[in-house]
């Protein structure tokens, strides 16, 4: 570790590669020292999120190793077929075989460094092959991963036989300590194999203290990596496999109880973690998103160029199931897994380690609209998963707003409108009238003890969702004054409900939306018979000594087909009716019970539901 002194604090110090790298080992892997986090985890055959103790840059040891490897897969075209890795559980100690093609030159010196090519590679920063690979699925493309392990690691090894050279190096704390290199013998293989390369390396301690290597945690890592080579076809069959090491309790081939059991414990790689039903987008040049509804524990996953990552590419794609399933957090209804692969011209990330994709919004948002959003959007429409989706949404807006509700109604209970007017002694009926003109008129001639009144103002909100009913007043107001609540079957404070509006095609919108709302969210007080319509006249006259009044012109025509009326008077609305006329009305009382019969939800869905063409079909007669 390197120090300065407080008093040459000033002075230019010139850091070698092993002390810069050791001085700052987060710039290059991430976070050293344990951190809590929340991860994505592969449990019981799922994908959940897990509450985590980990070091971003001890693992990452293992991600740049590997991730060389599968790099090395790629520059092959199909023709490696096996990645080995072995966990040493007790040591820390980590092997990753490839068999590839092994180092090209391996034997020979770098023009540049003048060091053998192996070497080079190994031990110099930004010395890799990935710099001028135009390939858009090359993993790494800064060129210091394996140095940086090597350099972050209390022993180092690699071996490396290509077709006609092996050359092994050894490294202690970054200083070359063994080396070898020799014409391929007859017979020499690597992992099984006549070409490939072995690295091996144990975490500083120093650097990486009281670290162990979890289980879970490599397990996922491994699983994502085949998942996603087994969607590349680039890949073909690539397979990777592994071995958990450990000491045992004593050997039994033994007879000294010191000697302890090797166990060697395959690592679990599992590619069928996600739900059976889920979305699949695959796009042949740009990748796959996925979608699925949530579940306990649940969580999202994403990859560029097979990185796990995050990014606006994650969010681009939240808010068009957002927009879906239209509720700004739908996504907490469900996951995705996001597997991009982009050219080099956009293989931006926030750091050295890859773990957030940096593009801007702008540069990633018509590729993912033009490749992928139509058939997402597509395959959601009329699927058994947006439908699970869809109704985790409504039974999550359902308990919002009826807290809300019941929040409202405490409120207004405080403080209802000077538009109600309470019965006095017996809550029997309540008048819903049009206005306050008619509520006044009603007023005065109700039985005080007995009738509420309650004034709209104009037309009422058509309720087609719960939350119509949190932010409209009288509708709040209405539900407190009778005690009702959406998920709740009470009975109302007043025994009768009854419509009061105009007879004109106004008043009879205005009836219509009333009914809507109780038959929408209160259907039980329609089935007890407790909501009615007051029916009005039309007409009034005076007839000998007496005051007529007709509730329909056919009733008024026929009456005066041989009969004269004097002061002959519509009643356009129910503001038009004096006080005696309102007499009359109260004391010689028409309702009109509202009932429901088999085609009142296909009605009323047509007049107040979401779909205009319904709506304008029926207007036109062809409904």
């Amino acid at each position: 570790m390197v120090k300065v002194s407080q008093k040459h604090q000033k002075e230019i110090v010139a850091l070698s590669t092993f002390e810069a790298v050791r001085l700052r080992p987060t710039m290059y892997v991430g976070q050293v020292a344990p951190m809590d986090d929340k991860l994505p985890i592969i449990r019981d055959g799922k994908l959940q999120q897990v509450d985590k103790q980990w070091s971003p840059g001890f693992m990452h040891m293992i991600v740049e190793i590997l991730e060389n490897a599968i790099d090395e897969a790629k520059r092959q075209k199909g023709k490696m077929k096996n990645i080995f890795i072995d966990i040493y559980l007790d040591t820390n100690r980590v092997t990753v075989i490839d068999q590839g093609g092994g180092f090209h030159r391996a034997n020979m010196k770098h023009s540049k460094t003048k060091k053998n090519i192996v070497r080079t590679a190994m031990e110099d920063l930004h010395a890799g092959s990935n710099f001028a690979d135009s390939s858009t699925n090359i993993l790494g493309t800064h060129g210091v991963g394996s140095a940086v392990v090597n350099i972050l690691s209390e022993e180092f090894e690699i071996v490396t036989m290509n077709k006609t050279h092996c050359v092994n190096f050894k490294w202690k704390d970054y200083k070359v300590v063994e080396e070898d290199r020799h014409k391929k013998e007859e017979g020499e293989t690597i992992g099984n194999s006549t070409t490939g390369t072995s690295i091996t390396f144990i975490p500083s301690k120093e650097v990486f203290k009281n670290h162990k290597w979890d289980r879970e945690l490599i397990e996922t890592y491994l699983s994502f990596k085949q998942f996603l080579i087994d969607r590349d076809k680039s890949l073909k069959n690539l397979k990777i496999s592994g071995t958990f090491i450990y000491e045992g309790g004593p050997d039994p081939r033994f007879k000294d109880p010191n000697v302890k059991e090797t166990i060697r414990e395959p690592i679990k790689i599992s590619t069928d973690f996600l739900p059976e039903k889920t979305i699949v987008v695959d796009n042949k040049e740009w990748g796959t998103i996925m979608m699925w509804p949530s579940y306990e524990d649940s969580t999202s996953v994403s990859f560029v160029n097979g990185s796990q990552c995050t990014g606006i590419h994650q969010k681009i794609i939240n808010d068009w199931g957002n927009e879906f399933f239209d509720y700004n957090l739908a996504h907490h209804f469900y996951d995705t897994l996001v597997s991009l692969n982009v050219p080099s011209t956009l293989m931006r990330f926030a750091d050295q380690n890859k773990t957030k994709y940096a593009l801007a919004r702008f540069e990633i948002e018509e590729i993912l609209e033009n490749n992928f959003r139509n058939k997402l959007i597509r395959l959601l429409k009329g699927s058994d998963i947006a439908k699970e989706i869809e109704q985790r949404v409504e039974d999550k807006l359902f308990a919002e707003n009826i807290k809300k509700i019941k929040k409202a109604q405490r409120t207004s209970k405080r403080k209802i409108s000077d538009k109600y007017s309470p019965a006095s002694r017996y809550k029997e009926s309540i008048y819903i009238t049009e206005g306050l003109s008619a509520a006044g008129s009603v007023r005065q001639a109700r039985d005080s003890e007995r009738e509420g009144v309650y004034a709209l103002k104009g037309k009422v909100k058509n309720t087609k969702r719960l939350s119509d009913l949190t932010n409209n007043g009288e509708i709040l107001e209405i539900m407190s004054i009778l005690g009702l609540i959406p998920d709740e079957q009470k009975t109302p404070q007043y025994k009768n409900i009854i419509i009061a509006t105009d007879e004109d095609p106004d008043g009879q919108h205005i009836a219509s939306l009333i009914i809507n709302f109780f038959h929408k969210w209160f259907p039980y007080i329609i089935e007890e018979g407790r909501l009615m319509k007051l029916v009005t006249p039309l007409v009034a006259g005076d007839y000998k000594n007496s005051r007529k009044y007709f509730l329909s012109m056919e009733e008024f025509n026929k009456f005066t087909l041989n009969r004269k009326l004097s002061n002959v008077n519509y009643l356009k609305g129910l503001g038009s009716l004096s006080i005696s006329d309102w007499e009359y009305v109260m004391g010689n009382k028409t309702l009109f019970q509202i009932v429901k019969d088999r085609s009142s939800n296909r009605f009323l869905d047509i007049a107040f539901g979401d779909s205009a063409a319904k709506r304008k079909k029926w207007l036109e007669g062809s409904e």
